[in-house]
């Protein structure tokens, strides 16, 4: 074994090649970050944001290396720097889904209301939302923070360089590995419906009573009547489901570490195994 793999960087490398492995660490940190919309510059100062994934990067100068850092070329340099990358969306990926399926149910609501129209700037992902979208991701953030979602996302990046070691041994996905990614994306549309549905189901029997009032009074303009009744309908019923849509979002955030460590060992798991070769 060499002795970079049994030395932290700080001893064996110079200061340049310190800077670009913390820089290729804190990549890890930063798209996983980047994942989860809470670390926007609308709402981070991007100096404040980049200070806190660098300090995240500099556990690369105590962490034992497999490789010497003088000895990779710039090929490699980029390789490794595309892998952080991968790793860290992978981990965002399976932390953000709740929120993004909370502000998929709001727009699916706005839809059937039709109130699409009226978007908003939220100021934590930075992107045009609508109105009740907007709420429920805003609400989905929230409960994030306040449950340890944070703590336990940094947990599990400082968890995964036990399983992916920094170095130019890359990830391997096999097909476990990419169902594991297709069950998310399933999950997170199953919620975006769940949470939804309430709602949904609400407006569309307020839908079948315009229908039979125009049908026995035409001179009725339903389309300029049924808006404002729907949107009164559905806000009253989102305000009574807002105590079961947090706990929803609150058992999930829970689950999360026991899906980063199945994730985690997963796509580690052909690297672990071939390690004793």
């Amino acid at each position: 074994m060499s002795t970079a793999a049994t030395t932290g960087l700080i001893d064996i490398a110079p200061w340049t090649e310190q800077v670009l492995t913390v820089g290729v660490a804190a990549a890890r940190f930063a798209f996983a970050f980047v994942m989860v919309p809470i670390f926007s510059p609308q709402v981070m100062p991007a100096t404040v944001r980049n200070s806190i994934i660098i300090a995240f990067g500099l556990i690369a100068l105590s962490m034992p290396l497999g490789f010497r850092p003088g000895e990779l070329a710039a090929s490699d340099w980029l390789w490794l720097f595309a892998k952080e990358i991968i790793a860290g969306v992978t981990i965002g990926f399976f932390f953000g889904t709740v929120i993004w399926a909370m502000g998929a149910a709001g727009e699916i609501i706005d839809t059937k209301v039709g109130a699409t129209i009226g978007q908003l700037v939220d100021p934590l992902s930075g992107m045009q939302e609508s109105i009740t979208a907007t709420l429920l991701s805003r609400l989905a953030q929230i409960l994030f923070v306040s449950a340890g979602g944070i703590t336990l996302l940094v947990g599990t990046i400082m968890l995964s360089y036990t399983v992916w070691p920094l170095g130019p041994g890359g990830m391997r996905f096999d097909a476990q590995a990419v169902r594991l990614f297709e069950g998310e994306f399933g999950r997170m549309f199953t919620l975006a419906f769940i949470f939804s549905a309430p709602v949904i189901l609400v407006l569309y029997v307020i839908d079948l009573g315009m229908g039979l009032l125009n049908r026995f009074a035409q001179q009725f303009n339903v389309f300029s009547l049924s808006m404002p009744i729907k949107a009164a309908a559905a806000t009253a019923v989102i305000l009574m489901l807002l105590p079961f849509l947090a706990d929803a979002v609150l058992r999930d955030i829970g689950s999360r570490r026991d899906v980063a460590d199945a994730v985690l060992e997963q796509v580690g798991r052909p690297q672990a195994e071939e390690a004793p070769r």
